[in-house]
């Protein structure tokens, strides 16, 4: 069966590495991290995995441009197996940010995912900082990838500002989310869980009762997690081989064919 992990992140950090355990607790430790594609490649194919979607940890602890042009160059070293994925920043500072220079620099490049950090970055997600933008972005069905690491507000802020917009929560921590995520899953169409954080027992297949198996996408959050750990919580989620399928690689492939640049 085909796998696509829909988060990785290449680029060395510093030696301890922050990993979520909980809103508001981060954990440092030391993990095993891939310095570059050549390095990231390696994981993917002892695990399995097929196609990945890529970030550079530079976006958010150097600089968002440098680590967008860094993401881009090594994914471009097997463009066949690893999808960039960009960070963005308000328009209104940074007018390359603004959609109309944004997006053909994304089809340019092969961009097809976003991701935002705005506390590490300094900026508010919300329509009064980044309004232009965001509505650019729900209208072309782009994927923003968000954390809720520094806390879950401008989670539920920025989707009910923008109840359209297509957004995939990573890094959540390894406590139960179910509090936090099921408001969301149920009231908006386009939200979206990675798996990376989803190791307790019964989790996946909880959510696919729930809400549908079209709700939800493989991904590691490598090197937060190992590329090992959620696949196997995933395989072994005692779920209907359709719905299997739909987490592994169908439903990323639905969402970057429905996006419009």
């Amino acid at each position: 069966m085909k796998m696509i992990d829909c988060s990785c992140a290449i680029g060395y950090k510093t030696l301890n590495y922050e990993v979520v355990n909980h809103e508001h607790l981060l954990v440092r430790e030391k993990v095993k991290q891939a310095r570059d594609a050549e390095e990231l490649l390696a994981e993917l194919d002892f695990c399995g995995i097929a196609q990945a979607v890529v970030s550079h940890n530079a976006m958010a602890d150097v600089d968002p441009d440098y680590g967008n042009r860094l993401v881009v160059e090594e994914t471009a070293k097997a463009p066949d197996r690893l999808l960039p994925s960009w960070t963005i920043l308000p328009p209104v500072t940074e007018r390359q940010y603004a959609p109309e220079a944004l997006f053909p620099a994304m089809k340019k490049n092969g961009v097809k995912l976003l991701r935002a950090y705005p506390q590490r970055n300094r900026y508010m997600l919300n329509r009064v900082a980044m309004g232009e933008l965001l509505s650019a972005v729900s209208d072309a069905r782009i994927p923003l990838f968000l954390s809720p690491s520094e806390g879950w507000e401008p989670v539920y802020d920025v989707l009910q500002e923008f109840p359209e917009l297509t957004v995939i929560l990573c890094n959540y921590g390894l406590w139960s989310h179910a509090r936090l995520t099921f408001p969301l899953l149920r009231s908006y169409k386009n939200f979206y869980i990675e798996t990376g954080d989803m190791q307790a027992a019964g989790e996946i297949k909880e959510i696919c009762g729930k809400f549908g198996s079209e709700r939800l996408l493989f991904g590691s959050e490598f090197p937060s997690n190992a590329i090992g750990g959620p696949l196997a919580c995933l395989l072994g989620s005692g779920i209907k081989q359709e719905e299997l399928e739909n987490i592994a690689f169908k439903n990323a492939e639905r969402l970057l064919g429905e996006v419009s640049l």
